[in-house]
């Protein structure tokens, strides 16, 4: 009768830990990203701002690569993300304990004179991950940068 009782149980332990993979931030991020929108905010105050780069498609590779394609340009490089589990400011200026993601992304192409050198102090998928939001916090503001997935 135990035996009966140990299969299932080890079934669905396992059908549990492998379908968890795919809610990782690493394994959410891999596909085609478009960069949306980017707001400057500050503590009564946003504006949409322009980086050059809405017109193009983000690619991040499973393997820790990534391009940057648009009508004129190609950039490619790498990207990185991971667990921090330090305290930090939000937006709203309130210390937080709790851990946060950080994201890295580099891309080059030296022909051209472009360089790409942001680093994300955390980032928060929605949308069932179809959405990217991904904050960079200054002293007096904070940057957020909206992806969609292609």
């Amino acid at each position: 009768m135990r035996t009966k009782f140990y299969l299932p149980v080890l079934i669905l332990s396992v059908l549990f830990f492998s379908s968890c993979k795919k809610w990782r931030p690493e394994n959410r991020i891999i596909g085609s990203w478009k960069l949306v929108e980017v707001e400057k905010r500050r503590l009564f105050d946003k504006e949409t701002i322009r980086v050059g780069y809405e017109p193009g498609t983000f690619v991040f590779n499973e393997n820790g690569t990534a391009a940057y394609t648009d009508t004129s340009i190609q950039m490619t490089g790498n990207w990185e993300m991971r667990r921090e589990n330090n305290g930090y400011y939000d937006a709203d200026g309130n210390w937080q304990t709790n851990g946060k993601t950080v994201f890295w992304l580099r891309l080059y192409n030296f022909s051209s004179n472009r360089v790409i050198d942001w680093y994300f102090d955390r980032i928060d998928f929605r949308s069932s991950g179809k959405k990217l939001i991904a904050f960079i916090d200054g002293a007096s503001y904070t940057y957020r940068y909206d992806f969609r997935k292609q």
